[in-house]
């Protein structure tokens, strides 16, 4: 009997990560935003898990403290990741060509979601 070549079992999961840092550079305060979409695609291959990510959109942008506005202010410092569904990650992805700035403010529609606080 001829045995046939098992393919490796894959799961996908889509995400949304923001951060944002305040930070002083020459006595001057600044925020820093950072906004990423990813794929991340996970197989077993000889028994151990590897994980392939895709970075489908990446935004950074940095303003002056004293322009940014109150709600850029208020936000927390530190970084949130966000698992999404394929529907509202290909939503955001179609958010990012037309109002991409919009995505430093928006908390989406998510399965589950981590966070970590910067120290500052």
């Amino acid at each position: 009997m001829e045995r046939m070549e098992q393919l490796p079992q894959q799961s996908v999961g889509y995400y949304f990560l923001r951060s944002k840092d305040v930070h002083v550079e020459d006595r001057r305060a600044f925020i820093t935003f950072f906004i990423r979409l990813t794929r991340e695609t996970s197989f077993k291959k000889e028994e151990k898990k590897q994980t392939r990510i895709q970075a489908i959109w990446v935004d950074i942008d940095e303003v002056m403290l004293g322009h940014a506005s109150e709600k850029a202010k208020a936000m927390l410092n530190g970084m949130q990741r966000y698992e999404l569904t394929q529907n509202v990650f290909y939503s955001l992805c179609q958010l990012s060509k037309s109002c991409p700035k919009e995505l430093f403010y928006n908390t989406p529609y998510h399965l589950k979601s981590t966070s970590k606080k910067f120290i500052t």
